[in-house]
């Protein structure tokens, strides 16, 4: 990389990068949005992320599966990891991208990792019994993982195991932290609200909570700046 000019790196990086990712990546169904996000609609209507990371001559993509049902957890990216942890080998994987060489060789690499054992991964996510498993074991903020469990069970309409997350979220709002948090905080308040909405619309029944749903997806993806995924 010292070789190169900073301009000159940048001019080959990104013509390789097109090459490697952005063409394939539209081809297998992907829309990019802006210069390193790419984003795809699977069958269950959740949304599939690759989000490329960088940094000096380094390279990385972290996957993951937007809940976009939930509106505290839609941006998230805890339910998934980077793309060196779907490798039987590595935990976690940078690839080298110092010169031209090195670019076409990591990237190439890279995409073969994408559409071997990441779709894999993303093909086995696309099911309801696997996703709910791993949502469960997802999110270090506890409070957050409740209440994607809670919109989950809207989700796919197991109607009468949604309270029960409801009520985790409370008690974890209460018990989890202090007053001066729970005033601070304005994404944890929001947390909360959109449980005691969900616990309104289980009064209200299954069609409101349906429609909630259903309003709640095409409103993320709107603020996720995402309309084109809608056809």
């Amino acid at each position: 990389m010292s070789e190169l000019t900073t301009k000159e790196f940048n001019e080959i990086y990104k013509r390789n990068f097109r090459e490697y990712f952005d063409k394939p990546l539209k081809k297998d169904g992907f829309y990019k949005k802006g210069t390193i996000n790419f984003y795809r609609l699977n069958k269950l209507g959740m949304v599939e992320v690759l989000n490329f990371q960088r940094w000096y001559d380094k390279l990385t993509v972290n996957c993951s599966i937007k809940p976009i049902f939930c509106a505290s957890t839609k941006s998230s990216t805890e339910v998934g990891k980077r793309l060196g942890k779907f490798m039987n080998t590595r935990n976690d994987y940078w690839w080298d991208v110092k010169d031209d060489e090195s670019m076409k060789k990591s990237m190439q690499e890279m995409l073969k990792v994408i559409r071997k054992d990441l779709y894999e991964w993303f093909n086995k996510m696309d099911n309801e019994k696997e996703i709910l498993e791993y949502i469960s074991k997802s999110y270090q903020t506890i409070i957050y993982r409740y209440i994607t469990q809670a919109a989950s069970m809207a989700k796919f309409r197991r109607y009468k195991e949604i309270l029960q997350y409801i009520e985790k979220v409370k008690k974890e709002y209460i018990e989890g932290w202090t007053k001066e948090e729970r005033e601070e905080r304005e994404w944890l308040k929001k947390v909360l609200d959109e449980a005691l909405l969900l616990e309104e619309k289980i009064k209200e029944g299954k069609e409101s909570i349906d429609k909630y749903i259903e309003e709640r997806e095409k409103q993320s993806i709107i603020e996720l700046g995402l309309k084109k995924l809608i056809k």
